[in-house]
């Protein structure tokens, strides 16, 4: 099989058709693209074969060769944590198509936990699932193969685009979006000294997913719990997973007790609170200044979704707002109880 030559334009259906056939074997008689994901990057459809079988191709030209070595060395010793992978007709993990990667798994039929929701047997399930994953055995990756190594996930700075969106609001022609920008300055700087909180302790790495909320957990027939969208996968310390947990992205914050459910299934660990806050301030201030980003140049639907999301972020249930006061007291500017 050779690599296409990189393209423009996003693939197609037929593409993925096309690509499926000729590199893993596979011969599909319908193909859907599934819509509803975030990342602009990436392209996720479904597939049926001549059998009934069904499938799931994601074409992705970000680096995510960590979390294809993640999902099949923990394949290889037996854990279900995702869907099973089907590797190329020349036994490597993913093909290269048209500038970008493609992998092939089982499709699940299952619902994403932030949709049908998990009852506290679901929770602790959840916590399992997750200890399953930091307990497996995994070697860091060589740096020079681009493996993400912390919390951060993009590859422009966040302080970068906080200094480009000051000077943007600064102007005399400044687009009337950056008027929330401006509004949200003060509960931004706050974020700023939380990703310089010095933890108490040094980490021990384990194997991570990287972005394991609700909405990258299938609920599969019978209640089994599946992880999907491993691009984000990272060798780090377990509070890049758990802080996602503790602080939600998805505007939906957990309750006492399905925290406590969580926990009883995730098992002893020692999690250190700073940590914890300094990565829940870097995720918030990441998807601030990417939304705000996003809104500045975009329009229509694509400009509405971004302040959704920027506005959804500051809102009670926001991740902002969900770190703020864990924040203020690891800082020491509020009491302790």
């Amino acid at each position: 099989m050779t690599a296409s030559a990189s393209v423009e334009r996003r693939p197609t259906a037929e593409d993925a058709r096309r690509w499926v056939a000729e590199d893993f074997g596979v011969h599909a008689v319908t193909v859907d693209e599934v819509t509803g994901g975030t990342d602009n990057s990436a392209v996720v459809w479904r597939l049926v074969d001549g059998d009934g079988g069904a499938w799931a191709a994601k074409w992705t030209t970000r680096p995510t060769r960590t979390g294809t070595r993640l999902v099949a060395s923990m394949a290889g010793v037996g854990l279900g944590s995702t869907p099973a992978v089907r590797p190329t007709e020349d036994g490597r993990r993913r093909s290269r198509r048209a500038g970008g990667k493609l992998a092939l798994s089982r499709w699940s039929d299952g619902e994403d936990a932030a949709t049908v929701g998990l009852d506290q047997d679901g929770w602790c399930a959840y916590g399992r699932l997750l200890a399953d994953v930091h307990a497996h055995t995994f070697p860091l990756p060589p740096r020079r193969q681009g493996a993400r190594r912390g919390i951060r996930r993009r590859r422009r700075r966040y302080r970068a685009d906080i200094r480009a969106l000051d000077a943007a609001a600064a102007t005399s022609d400044a687009a009337p979006v950056l008027e929330l920008w401006r509004d949200a300055r003060p509960r931004i700087e706050l974020l700023v000294r939380g990703t310089r909180l010095v933890p108490e302790a040094p980490a021990d790495p384990v194997p991570c997913h990287g972005d394991p909320h609700l909405g990258n957990v299938l609920v599969e027939p019978g209640g089994v719990l599946r992880l999907v969208d491993w691009d984000e996968a990272v060798v780090g310390p377990r509070e890049i997973d758990l802080h996602l947990v503790e602080f939600s992205v998805l505007f939906a914050p957990a309750s006492a007790e399905q925290l406590a459910a969580f926990r009883e299934g995730y098992g002893p660990a020692v999690v250190d609170e700073r940590r914890l806050v300094r990565f829940a301030s870097v995720r918030a201030l990441e998807d601030l200044t990417s939304t705000m980003q996003d809104a500045v140049r975009s329009d229509g639907a694509e400009h509405a979704e971004a302040l959704r999301v920027f506005t959804g972020i500051l809102a009670p249930t926001g991740s902002a707002s969900l770190v703020e006061e864990r924040l203020r007291r690891a800082l020491g500017d509020a009491p302790r109880d």
